[in-house]
């Protein structure tokens, strides 16, 4: 199992437990939610994963982001980030609604990364609830390792992915995307504002391939453009991708 801290990329995360469902919010944040995991729970049985997406895309948009932040008691969870190096993530519990998704709020400072990765067996939504982040995804073409890792966690070093650009763009606010096996599968975060806020919904298991998710690390600043416009990428470790991106400052 891939520890909590290299899930979290070095960010700053810190739980959001149970009793952080505010009452005047909790409504709202339950219909936000059901809807959420309605499509999760569509997409573990029909592995529809464009439908995910358009489908999480298009609730996380229409939230109304004031009631969201009092459900997850964001005004007493913003301040404790900074507070330690690492710190775990656990998932949004609603009493009486088992989520089929892990939901998480993640933190970068200024300059701080999610660094530039994929993900295999797994899909997953961000939608900023503060701050000011680029966004930047690539499309998955292929994997040239032969044969593909197939155990969980952090893929080792070596071995190339042919990436394609397709987003880059400033997110604030109610800004959401979003990354599955189909669509924009690698991506790269990096705050712009003094700290910024993301809100995610994450599904793994999604095929029965002998492990829950897994995580390939690549390096596109140092990628071979190829004719097609496309970009061969180094797979890289985790050291040297936080050398390389943990922090643009």
């Amino acid at each position: 199992m891939l520890r909590r801290e290299l899930l979290t990329f070095a960010l700053l995360t810190t739980l959001v437990r149970r009793s952080a469902l505010a009452g005047p919010a909790r409504s709202e944040a339950r219909k936000f939610l059901q809807r959420i995991d309605e499509a999760s729970r569509a997409l573990l049985s029909s592995g529809r994963q464009l439908e995910w997406q358009s489908t999480v895309e298009e609730a996380a948009r229409a939230v109304d982001l004031d009631d969201l932040r009092r459900a997850i008691d964001f005004e007493k969870l913003a301040p404790a980030f900074g507070q330690h190096d690492t710190a775990g993530g656990e998932s949004l519990r609603i009493p009486g609604l088992r989520l089929a998704c892990a939901t998480k709020v993640f933190c970068l400072r200024q300059g701080e990364a999610i660094t530039p990765h994929g993900h295999r067996n797994m899909a997953s939504m961000h939608l900023v609830l503060g701050g000011e982040l680029r966004v930047r995804h690539f499309e998955k073409l292929r994997d040239e390792r032969r044969p593909a890792p197939g155990r969980e966690g952090l893929a080792p070093a070596g071995g190339f992915l042919v990436l394609r650009p397709s987003i880059d763009r400033i997110s604030r606010p109610g800004d959401a995307s979003s990354i599955s096996g189909e669509r924009d599968n690698v991506h790269w975060f990096v705050a712009r504002s003094d700290r910024a806020f993301t809100f995610d919904c994450i599904v793994s298991d999604l095929r029965p391939v002998g492990y829950s998710y897994a995580i390939d690390l690549v390096d596109p600043d140092r990628a071979e453009k190829l004719a097609d416009g496309s970009l061969r990428a180094p797979i890289i470790g985790w050291d040297e991708s936080l050398r390389r991106y943990g922090h643009a400052g």
